[in-house]
This record gives structure tokens, sequence and C-alpha cells, in this order.
């Protein structure tokens, strides 16, 4: 990943846009919202529900946060949470909307001191690609170690999906601004990553969902 090229994209589209989900490059508030609803499921997986910390990594404006604190889950799980992102202007908007929460300028990759959490979870935050798709791909895979190495029971990543996205989003495939994955590929490496672990392609034709567990 060209980690500028990242922030300067984001922060591009806060300018363009204001704060609000379209600087982050969701289709719609629901969509966002589903995928945190099928992030909330691996503590039905996991080994901890309760008294748990987690880190959202390219936490963006603090969305997944808004989620769980609106959906009762900071006190139902007793969830401690922490949010980095690589972008001082996400951060700053994240921080204004939820002051109570913490946030922190942080690339998990480039930070060798990071302390673990119970889990982490990261949305949205392969779907643009800055680099070839071989380099881009390698820069996932990093981050699937890393993340699931930063973990005590697991992690949750999303991904955008190559097989089932319909006819009329084929233009777009071809203009290289997002990335596709195969979700047999992204399975075959988690199978290298850990021994349990669930892919759930029954939310959203165009994504999939999967849990890294420990």
């Amino acid at each position: 990943m060209d980690k500028q090229a990242q922030i300067d994209y984001f922060e591009g589209l806060l300018d363009q846009h204001g704060e609000n989900y379209l600087a982050l490059d969701w289709n719609n508030p629901e969509s966002q919202k589903l995928r945190y609803q099928i992030f909330k499921e691996i503590f039905i997986y996991g080994r901890k529900a309760a008294n748990i910390s987690v880190l959202d990594v390219g936490c963006g404006f603090g969305d997944f946060y808004g989620f769980l604190k609106r959906e009762k889950l900071l006190k139902a799980h007793r969830i401690n949470y922490s949010g980095y992102d690589i972008s001082a202007k996400l951060l700053a908007v994240a921080k204004k909307k939820y002051s109570e929460a913490r946030f922190e300028l942080k690339d998990i990759l480039e930070d060798r001191l990071i302390p673990q959490f119970d889990y982490l979870f990261a949305s949205g935050i392969f779907n643009i690609r800055t680099t070839d798709a071989e380099s881009h791909l390698e820069f996932v895979k990093s981050m699937i170690l890393r993340m699931f190495d930063l973990s005590r029971y697991g992690a949750a990543l999303n991904f955008l999906s190559e097989g089932a996205l319909p006819i009329s989003d084929f233009e777009d495939r071809q203009s290289g601004r997002y990335f596709y994955f195969k979700p047999e590929e992204i399975l075959h490496f988690c199978r290298f990553v850990c021994g349990k672990y669930i892919l759930r392609h029954d939310y959203h034709l165009g994504d999939f969902t999967v849990y890294l567990l420990k």
C-alpha cells in the first residue's frame, strides 16, 4: 500500500463531501451498519464475550464505536474500545463525534510496540488499491498476520467480493479504484494463519467477512 496515497484519497473525500459516510467511500449508512452487525457476532464464536478490549483498525470517523454505543453493546459486553487510523484529519472528526472514546494516530505495521487486544476489527480498509495488485495483496496478508498476532481471542476483517458483483459493476472493477478479493484465496491464506476461522458470505452479495479465532 502507498500509505500517503491512501491518506490523500480519504482526506480528499473528506474535503469534497464533509463529515459523512461518503468521505469514507461507503455507498450508504445501511451497508456500513450491516457489516458492523456481522462483526459483533465474533463474540458468539470467540472464547471471551465480556469485559473485552477492542481495537478498530482504520477507524475513520469512529463509526464502529458509534454502532457499539447505539446498540448498547459497550455496556452489554463491557467493551473497552480503541480506534487507530493513519489519517489525522479523519481522527479529528472521530474525536469530535465521540470525545469519550480513545482514538490514536497509529499504523499497526510500522509501530511494533502496540499492545495486544482481545479482538481486532478492520472494516473497508482494504477496498482501495493504491499500488499494483500483487503489492496490495501482500499488504493485506501482512495486515491479516499482524492483526491476528495482536489479538488474544480473534480478529474480524471484511473484503469486497470478486465473485458476487453484478455485471453493471464491471466498468468500476476494471478502473482499479477498488480491489475485489477472491474469497477462496483469502480463506486459503487464513488457513495458513490459524486453525480456527469462519468465512461469512451470507449477508451481502458483494462483501464477505472472515473471523480468525484463537
